[in-house]
């Protein structure tokens, strides 16, 4: 038996210090994922601990029939859009927050970037993501699942619930429509 497959069943069991141990290896994951959702840390930071509050009430459900990220990521989904029908997803610019900490859970790479490269990088990050936000929900989520957090077509298909079909042409869709959104602020940095 895997370590996670001991603390599974150790959570099951009734171990907090094993569900503790569980959401150590998921929070900056559920949490990452729900700012990307919401893009306000604040609400990311409520929607990832309203998912391992239900993580916790459902544990003892869990029957293996996928593995235990997809089923928390599952959950942040329906979560994340619950969230969106609740507020009607109210539109934040980036331009209208200087507060660079948001982006702490971003990958950075592995060679030290110049001072140059690091702005220039954390300039292309805000662009793509003010561009993601005039995506619909559904393009912006498989975004998320397959170009950030690098899930399988399999693995989304899993998390939302839909067939693999779906999954591909939401990531098409969502590419096309992102590439459209990314055309009109290029050209009005001319």
């Amino acid at each position: 038996m895997s370590g996670e497959s001991l603390l599974i069943e150790e959570a099951k069991a009734g171990s907090f210090d094993a569900f503790a141990e569980l959401i150590s290896i998921y929070e900056k994951k559920i949490y990452n994922y729900c700012l990307r959702m919401t893009n306000c840390r604040e609400d990311a930071e409520d929607l990832t601990q309203e998912v391992f509050v239900r993580v916790y009430k459902n544990i003892k459900g869990f029957q293996g029939n996928s593995r235990l990220s997809t089923w928390i990521f599952r959950i942040a989904h329906n979560i994340c859009i619950d969230h969106y029908r609740k507020s009607k997803f109210t539109i934040v610019s980036l331009n209208q927050s200087k507060n660079h900490e948001d982006q702490r859970e971003m990958e950075l790479p592995s060679e030290d970037p110049t001072p140059e490269h690091e702005a220039l990088r954390k300039e292309q990050q805000e662009f793509l993501l003010k561009c993601m936000e005039k995506l619909r929900p559904e393009y912006k989520t498989v975004i998320i699942l397959r170009d950030i957090q690098h899930h399988s077509y399999e693995e989304i298909a899993e998390i939302l619930d839909v067939p693999l079909g779906t999954v591909k042409s939401h990531i098409s869709r969502a590419r096309a429509a992102l590439r459209t959104a990314v055309r009109p602020l290029l050209q009005g940095d001319d």
